[in-house]
């Protein structure tokens, strides 16, 4: 596995290094439970562009009023700058989520 960053390397420097690596790309693992009488929190990413793929249990991913429900291997992209809801169906689910910074016009 190549080597990111080097005890001496200007932080600036390991971070450009990380971007490249990733093609400016960032993974993050959550789990939700199921929300059975409130609304789950409103999500926003208003410069990213995210990749849901369900690892274990039921979400449900609601985007503009409109509800899907995802099993396990399931994905789903949500554009940069849509707000959107995730929720567990019948207890905890996990999953995970990749961030793709959207390129500037």
């Amino acid at each position: 596995m190549p080597r990111m960053s080097s005890p001496n390397m200007p932080a600036a420097r390991a971070t450009a290094s990380r971007a490249a690596v990733t093609d400016g790309a960032a993974l993050t693992f959550e789990t939700v439970a199921a929300f059975d009488d409130a609304a789950p929190p409103l999500r926003i990413s208003p410069d990213e562009t995210t990749l849901l793929r369900v690892i274990d249990g039921v979400v449900r991913l609601t985007v503009d009023n409109v509800e899907r429900l995802l099993g396990t291997g399931d994905e789903a992209i949500v554009a940069a700058g849509h707000p959107h809801r995730i929720a567990g169906v019948a207890g905890e689910a996990r999953f995970v989520m990749g961030f793709r910074a959207t390129p500037l016009r």
